[in-house]
């Protein structure tokens, strides 16, 4: 078993030959070399096992994996090895590694330059750290000839902390934890000089994140131990602990005090504290049951072939689906109603409102899907007869059409006969009182580390604003920038790449932003603005039409600006966006496009116009940008290089071409007091927002 260690361990080699010499070049045949590690049985040293593995290096040319056979009754380990052929040498010379498994080999050994690794995967015991990751290098040594004896010292080149969790439940046991600083290196490749003892961390790859991976889960109340790189966090900086128990997870991030400094020292041993928030409390269960009536206000699932009809979320569609009663028992279990459908009764019928956000199914012309709207529009009102075996068949008493699963589209339409692979829909009834949770407006975004977001704000600029992030499921879309004072969207920032863009057909209309109060968005749900000004998308609808569910989330009301169409939204605005659009084809671009009022300490009259359909006055923009950014990785997924490049407009008609107002970041953020891509490193960042030209952007 392995406990914590201290900074010096010292070795006892004991070398065992037979030897012929000459004077000048002595020359020795070896059957077995004998090595024996002596480690002093102190509180808090090391104990060697059978088994250890160290890269042992006679002359800085011939490297030996060699083993612990065995650990006798004092606490020494030995090591046998067996040297290839004979040796020609007037010196001899001695290096060590351990653990073997850190050194990464390379055609010739250069003991000047040798390269480890700290592992970004850890696998800590309750007692100890993961022992491939507690990096050691022996002091260098030169005799004369080869000696009978050898006493040299390790040194370790890692630092070692363990995270100390609080706040924890009785009893919690922890799978997995990953330790991530905000823009320091945890683990990765390093460079080693084994003859100077001198270790450079910074001229090859790393990781700002460690996962710790216990080969059995923890108790959270014990200490987590790491291997990690040295590395100084000041005031301001953070470090963001995440903690898988079980099916739970917890995420948390800790400041460092203005004042304050933690190091993690090489050699040193430094405790990192980690407050976690109360647990969320159980999620309620909701039973929904198979009813052959339908009672007036209840709730419903609409159901067929052991799936469930999901609400329309933009302005139309067919009913798309989700698991339902696999088990065919008539009882379906949730965590929330999102999914139901209200019937009331009304004259001769019923209306059915979608339980998530109030809105009405109703169907007008031709068409064979549903409308939503939150008024009772004509075409509102269904009839629902009991067809026998749990069958139902609801129709449009202004249309004609009755709803039906249909298998071939795996979705619920309303058509004018039963169609071939149709299917009519059984009904689950709520056990209980309808409850829908809606989600609080985020007002800070919960996607750390996404190299498209600009830095907060510091500086009291735009006090009502929420920066909002936009996901479909876990995933994120986009963060906007969103100043309730002007109803506008002040930046959008999202990634962007060949899977999200395809060829979905663009949405009928535009909708409400869910996170964000109606009352402090315009609507422009049916029509746009009053004048010449369009609905402006700032992320296009064509750098998200691969994706269905992202693409209905750009036609949010608050990812629309006033903007002129001709020669400009229809022209050299729509061109860029193109131009960006096909070199995300082959390369991942992370993008900021945003509006501004007036540069920096400039005062522009600002116009204002109004939505068709509102009576809010909103402001034109005088000014558009986008920001762009490339990185290259290595082989680790580390940024080893980018390049960034702007484009900056005055808000009106062009015919010249959109590379003649590009312009470096660093510019657009002397207009804007924004501070784009913050999560670059600081050298990579200065060096690549300078660039103001649209070629070398284009060739990097």
């Amino acid at each position: 078993m392995r406990v914590i260690v201290k900074l010096i361990l010292s070795v006892l080699l004991v070398v065992v030959t037979a030897c012929n010499a000459s004077v000048s070049t002595p020359t020795v045949e070896a059957d077995s070399l004998v090595m024996r590690v002596v480690a002093p049985s102190l509180v808090g040293e090391v104990s060697w096992c059978e088994g250890d593995e160290i890269l042992f290096i006679e002359n800085g040319v011939r490297g030996y994996e060699v083993t612990c056979s065995a650990v006798d009754e004092k606490g020494q380990a030995i090591f046998n090895v067996d040297p290839e052929q004979d040796v020609e040498t007037e010196a001899w010379s001695y290096d060590a590694i351990y653990p073997h498994s850190a050194y990464i080999a390379s055609e010739k050994l250069n003991i000047n330059q040798v390269y480890i690794e700290i592992p970004e995967v850890q696998h800590p015991t309750a007692l100890c750290y993961d022992s491939n990751a507690d990096l050691r290098i022996a002091r260098h040594e030169m005799c004369e000839e080869r000696p009978e004896e050898l006493v040299v010292s390790f040194q370790r080149i890692a630092a070692h902390g363990a995270i100390i969790l609080k706040n924890v439940e009785e009893g919690m046991l922890v799978d997995e934890i990953t330790l991530t600083m905000s823009g320091r290196s945890l683990a990765g490749k390093c460079c080693v000089d084994l003859v100077k003892g001198v270790v450079d961390y910074s001229s090859v790859s790393a990781s700002r994140s460690i996962t710790l991976k216990p080969s059995e889960p923890l108790l959270a109340t014990n200490p987590i131990y790491f291997v990690a790189m040295p590395l100084e966090l000041r005031g301001g900086d953070n470090y963001t602990v995440e903690v898988v128990s079980g099916d739970k997870s917890f995420k948390q991030s800790v400041v460092i005090d203005e004042d304050d400094r933690l190091m993690l020292a090489a050699g040193g041993y430094t405790e990192l504290p980690v407050t976690l928030p109360d647990p969320e409390p159980e999620k309620a269960t909701y039973t929904f049951r198979r009813v052959d009536k339908v009672t007036s206000g209840k709730a419903y699932l609409i159901g067929a072939e052991r799936c469930v009809a999901l609400p329309v979320l933009s302005s139309y569609g067919y009913l798309d689906t989700a698991e339902g009663d696999l088990d065919d028992d008539g009882e379906i279990k949730v965590q929330s109603c999102e999914n139901a459908f209200v019937f009331e009764a009304a004259a001769n019928g019923y209306t059915i409102c979608q339980a998530v956000d109030g809105r009405y199914l109703y169907q007008k012309g031709n068409y064979n899907s549903f409308n939503v709207s939150t008024n009772q529009e004509e075409g509102a009102l269904w009839s629902v007869k009991h067809e026998g075996e749990g069958r139902f068949r609801i129709e449009n008493l202004s249309v004609a059409k009755f709803v039906q699963y249909h298998r071939d589209y795996d979705s619920f339409g309303s058509y004018a006969s039963l169609q071939s692979g149709g299917v009519l829909p059984v009904l689950y009834e709520l056990d209980g009182e309808l409850v829908i949770e809606k989600p609080e407006p985020p007002v800070t975004p919960d996607v750390e580390g996404f190299l498209e977001l600009p830095a907060e704000r510091t500086d009291g600029a735009y006090p009502n604003a929420l920066t909002v992030p936009i996901k479909v499921g876990a995933e994120r879309n986009y963060t906007h920038f969103y100043d309730v004072d002007t109803y506008t969207s002040l930046w959008v920032a999202y990634p962007l790449e060949s899977r999200h863009m395809g060829s979905y057909s663009r949405p009928g209309s535009w909708d409400w932003n869910p996170y964000i109060s109606t009352s402090d968005q315009v609507n422009l749900c049916s029509r746009s603005y009053a004048g010449d000004y369009s609905r402006g998308h700032l992320i296009p609808n064509a750098s998200r039409n691969g994706i269905r569910e992202m693409q209905l989330q750009t036609f949010y009301v608050t990812n629309s600006v006033p903007q002129i169409q001709a020669g400009f939204n229809g022209g050299i605005w729509q061109k860029l966006e193109a131009a960006l659009q096909d070199m995300a084809e082959s390369k991942t671009l992370y993008i900021v496009t945003g509006v501004a009022f007036n540069k920096s300490g400039e005062s522009k009259t600002i116009n204002y116009t109004k939505a068709k359909d509102d009576s809010k006055q909103v402001p034109v923009p005088n000014y558009f940008y986008k920001v762009v950014l490339k990185v290259k990785t290595d082989s680790s997924g580390a940024i080893v290089d980018a390049s960034t490049v702007g484009f900056w407009f005055e808000h009106r008609a062009y015919s010249d071409s959109y590379t003649n107002y590009a312009v470096s970041v660093d510019q657009i953020e002397k207009w804007t007091g924004f501070d784009y891509f913050p999560e670059l490193p600081d050298a990579l960042e200065a060096e690549a927002e300078q660039n103001g030209s649209w070629s070398t952007f284009k060739n990097f």
